[in-house]
């Protein structure tokens, strides 16, 4: 057999396995369309491969077959074109934390918040009044209330509250003295032993901190000030499952249920770094937090902004919820990553397609206190949360990011990283197996 063959086989097979891989993985996911459509790849290159191998006996066409398959590895793998970064300007704008959905939904009517917000906000009394005037999360009224489920996550969402009073704590007068390479390993170690997905580490910027207190146990509107160092910030991974019935109930209970657990972690780890005699907050929802959880987490290096305004994460994409403290404790931050995420957001657009309120913008991005992003209709996007009783989600669920993370699909994460074709392929194939 001449070299030709050999190698011809070689990738044969290779091509053939990484479509039947792909179809067992999809099958475990039970998502059957990338099944089929597998299936049907495999059957058909295997047949192209057999009538090549068994009719090409001048190797003329095995040979143009090889260059084909190594053409397009080279230029799936290959860095091709430029990788857009976030671009982030000097601002010294901060956002007040009254000026959130969840916030502005809690002010009820002629209460002292509700009036002293609107007298300063009255642009916004009509659409919020409209808003509060719609079923609650789940209460009866929206499209997929359950009486039994809905009681189910608003006890989670009470012991969420609950939780949000245990930020802060007493400081250990006994100070562990240790240097920063092992603070930053230790923290990091015990955030993954809690539970955390992914940690990362940045420079807090008083940019990410809210100017004013909006919504938890602290006294409403007043001035937040936090002079800690660095913030720990982590992932923690939705389930795939439950993501993948968006915007049905099973993705209320697992974002109240990843929520506790992020607590968890949060409010130990806390409790951890200030019993080895330094200061530290923990950030939870409930809420209470001070800084603005996307933005740390992309400084942190877990991720870029996506279109949607979620972070996707490095190795579960849009399927993941945050969590953070912050501290002075001595530690070495991280950098911020670059996936290919601004390019492919750019291109793909899936998540703005699939939003059903149109919250979701299909043109450029804006500078927002510094920050080039895609902005978000939140006015719009909550409204459809209203009319379903849950918090949607549709958008983490067709994002092609938010597919588990196992070996075919970091193939693919992969070649968005590094390739501008890689993009354009990923995206048509993401379209072929799992529709637009």
């Amino acid at each position: 057999m001449d070299i030709i063959t050999i190698i011809y086989i070689m990738l044969a097979l290779s091509v053939s396995s990484f479509f039947v891989m792909f179809a067992v993985y999809s099958a475990i996911e039970k998502n059957f369309r990338p099944v089929i459509v597998s299936i049907i790849i495999t059957i058909i290159l295997i047949s192209i491969f057999l009538l090549i191998y068994n009719f090409d006996i001048h190797n003329i066409f095995k040979l143009v077959t090889i260059l084909t398959i190594v053409s397009f590895i080279f230029l799936y793998f290959t860095p091709f074109g430029k990788t857009s970064d976030i671009s982030v300007i000097k601002s010294d704008e901060k956002f007040d934390e009254r000026d959130t959905m969840f916030a502005r939904n809690d002010y009820k009517p002629d209460s002292k918040k509700y009036n002293e917000y609107y007298r300063i906000n009255p642009d916004k009394k009509k659409i919020d009044d409209k808003l509060r005037s719609m079923p609650d999360l789940l209460e009866r009224g929206g499209k997929y209330f359950d009486h039994n489920r809905a009681a189910y996550v608003k006890g989670l969402f009470e012991i969420e509250g609950l939780l949000a009073n245990y930020t802060e704590g007493g400081i250990n007068p006994q100070k562990t003295i240790i240097n920063q390479h092992e603070a930053t390993k230790l923290i990091k170690e015990k955030a993954i032993h809690l539970g955390a997905a992914e940690v990362g580490i940045v420079l807090l910027d008083q940019r990410w901190v809210y100017s004013n207190v909006g919504r938890g146990p602290e006294k409403w509107g007043a001035q937040i000030k936090n002079n800690h160092k660095f913030v720990v910030c982590y992932t923690v991974e939705m389930d795939y499952y439950k993501v993948s019935n968006a915007p049905d109930f099973d993705v209320i209970e697992e974002s109240a249920n990843q929520y506790i657990n992020a607590q968890k972690i949060s409010i130990t780890l806390a409790n951890f770094i200030r019993e080895l005699g330094y200061s530290a907050r923990a950030h939870v929802s409930g809420s209470n937090y001070q800084i603005i959880m996307p933005a740390v987490a992309y400084g942190a290096g877990l991720g870029e902004l996506g279109r949607h305004g979620y972070l996707i994460s490095k190795k579960y994409g849009s399927r993941v919820r945050l969590g953070a403290i912050t501290t002075d404790i001595p530690l070495i931050a991280d950098k911020p990553v670059m996936l290919g995420v601004q390019d492919f957001c750019k291109i793909c657009r899936k998540c703005a397609h699939n939003c059903p309120s149109k919250a979701i913008t299909e043109g450029k991005k804006q500078m927002v206190r510094g920050v080039e992003k895609w902005q978000l209709n939140i006015e719009q996007c909550y409204r459809y949360w209203r009319s379903m009783g849950t918090d949607c989600a549709l958008c983490m669920k067709v994002c092609p990011f938010s597919h588990p993370n196992n070996v075919v699909h970091n193939v693919v994460r992969y070649g968005i990283k590094k390739s501008s074709i890689a993009r354009r392929i990923s995206l048509w194939g993401d379209n072929l197996f799992y529709g637009k």
